[in-house]
C-alpha cells in the first residue's frame, strides 16, 4: 500500500495538516495560559494592600517575586497532557483513514488484477463475496456487468467467425461436385463429333446442375442470415390455416406426381403470432421430405392443436421412417440419413426449418418408427398475459 502514489500523497498531507494544527494548538494554549497568568497577576496586584487577606487565602506565597516552581511544572504537564491527547487523536484518525482507504483500494486492486485477466481472455475471476454493500460495491457490480458484456460480445464474435468459416467450407464442399460435373459436361460439349441429341441431353443435365447450385447457394445464404440474426421476422397475429395451405400448395406438384393426399385439419379461426412467408417455407421443406419418403398413393396428415400455453403443428407421413441414430442428427446442416431415398438430397432443408422455427421463438422435434411413420411437431409458446 505504501507504494501507492495516492496513499503516499494522503499520508504526507495528513502529517503536514497535523503539524500545522499542532502549532495552532500550541499558540492557542499558550495564549490562554498567558491570559490566565495576566488575570492572576492583576488580581494579586489589586489585592497587595490587604496582606492579611493574602495570608488567609494562601496567595501571599504566589507573589510575582516568589513565583512557585510548581506552577511552571504544572504548565509543562498541561502541555504534555494536551499534546499526548492530540497525538492520540491524530494517530487514531490516521488509522481510521487507512482502514477506510483499504476498501476502495482493495476493490481497485481487484479490478486491476481482473482487468489484466480479461485482456488475456480469462473472464472467470469475478468475485463479489468480500466486498460490502456500498458505493464501491455498486461500482464493482457495474464493472462486472461490463466485463460480462465484453465476454458475451467476444464469444459472439468468435462464434460468428467460426460460423463463417464453416459456411465457406460447406459451400465450397457442396459446390465442388456440381462444378466438377459441369466441367466434364463442358469437355463433352467441346467434342465436335457429338450428336445433336446428345448435346441437348448434356445441356439439359447442365441446366439441372446449375439449378441445383442456385438452390443450394440461396438456401445457404438464407440459413446464414437466419443463424446470424440478420433476418427480422415480420411476426404478427394472424390465421394459421392460410399459412398451412400455402405450404401444401408449394409441394402440390410433388404430391400429385406420386398420387399422395395431403390432408390439412386446422380451425379457420385459429390465430398464431408468426411470419407467414417464413413459416410457410419451413413447412414446405418438411412436406417436401414427407412426399419423398412416403410411398405413392399414401396420405400425409397435417393438423394443429392449441391450448392456452402452446400452438402445435404436426406433419405426419407413413413412409419408411427414420432410424433412432439419425433422429438426433437430421436437423444438422448437410446431414443425410444412411437410408436417404433421394440421391440428390443435400441435407439443408430441415436445418433451415429449424432455424426458422427457433427464430420465431418455437421448437421443432421429430418422432419416428422405422417402417411405419415419421411425425414432425412444431411448438410455439404463447406469452402469458398478466
Amino acid at each position: 500500500m505504501l507504494k501507492n502514489k495516492e496513499f503516499k500523497f494522503f499520508t504526507i498531507s495528513y502529517l503536514i495538516m497535523c503539524f500545522i494544527l499542532g502549532i495552532i494548538l500550541f499558540l492557542g494554549l499558550k495564549s490562554s495560559i498567558d491570559k490566565l497568568e495576566d488575570n492572576y497577576y492583576e488580581e494579586l496586584i489589586s489585592s497587595t494592600n490587604d496582606i492579611d487577606m493574602l495570608e488567609e487565602t494562601g496567595k501571599l506565597s504566589f507573589m510575582p517575586s516568589e513565583y512557585s516552581e510548581s506552577i511552571k511544572v504544572s504548565i509543562v504537564r498541561l502541555y504534555i497532557v494536551v499534546y499526548i491527547i492530540y497525538m492520540l487523536i491524530c494517530i487514531s484518525g490516521f488509522i481510521l483513514s487507512v482502514h477506510l482507504y483499504k476498501f476502495p483500494l482493495k476493490a481497485i486492486h481487484k479490478v486491476q488484477t481482473n482487468a489484466a485477466d480479461v485482456l488475456e481472455g480469462n473472464y472467470n475471476n469475478l468475485d463479489l463475496k468480500d466486498i460490502d454493500e456500498s458505493d464501491i460495491s455498486q461500482f464493482y457490480s457495474m464493472y462486472t456487468k461490463m466485463v460480462t458484456a465484453i465476454k458475451v460480445g467476444r464469444e459472439k464474435e468468435q462464434n460468428e467467425r467460426i460460423f463463417l468459416q464453416d459456411l465457406i467450407a460447406d459451400i465450397s464442399h457442396q459446390l465442388k461436385t456440381p462444378l466438377a460435373t459441369l466441367t466434364i459436361y463442358q469437355d463433352l460439349l467441346s467434342n465436335p463429333d457429338i450428336s445433336d441429341s446428345k448435346r441437348k441431353e448434356i445441356l439439359s443435365m447442365m441446366g439441372d446442375q446449375l439449378s441445383r447450385m442456385e438452390w443450394l447457394i440461396l438456401s445457404l445464404l438464407k440459413l446464414a442470415r437466419l443463424e446470424s440474426g440478420a433476418i427480422e421476422f415480420n411476426v404478427k397475429k394472424q390465421p394459421l390455416l392460410p399459412t398451412l395451405q400455402l405450404a401444401t400448395q408449394n409441394v402440390s406438384m410433388l404430391s400429385s406426381a406420386k398420387s399422395q393426399n395431403i390432408n390439412v385439419k386446422c380451425d379457420t379461426e385459429m390465430l398464431l403470432s408468426h411470419d407467414q412467408d417464413w413459416l410457410a417455407e419451413c413447412l414446405t421443406n418438411i412436406l417436401k421430405n414427407a412426399t419423398e419418403y412416403a410411398p405413392e398413393g399414401s396420405n400425409i396428415e397435417v393438423w394443429t392443436d392449441q391450448s392456452p400455453l402452446t400452438t402445435m403443428i404436426h406433419i405426419k407421413d407413413y413412409g419408411k421412417g427414420i432410424d433412432k441414430e439419425s433422429q438426433s442428427k437430421i436437423f444438422k446442416r448437410f446431414y443425410r440419413a444412411k437410408s436417404d431415398v433421394n440421391a440428390n438430397s443435400i441435407g439443408i432443408g430441415l436445418s433451415l426449418s429449424k432455424s426458422i422455427v427457433e427464430g420465431q421463438g418455437g421448437d421443432i422435434m421429430v418422432e419416428s418408427e422405422p417402417g411405419k411413420y415419421t411425425c414432425f411437431t412444431i411448438t410455439f409458446y404463447h406469452a402469458l398475459s398478466k
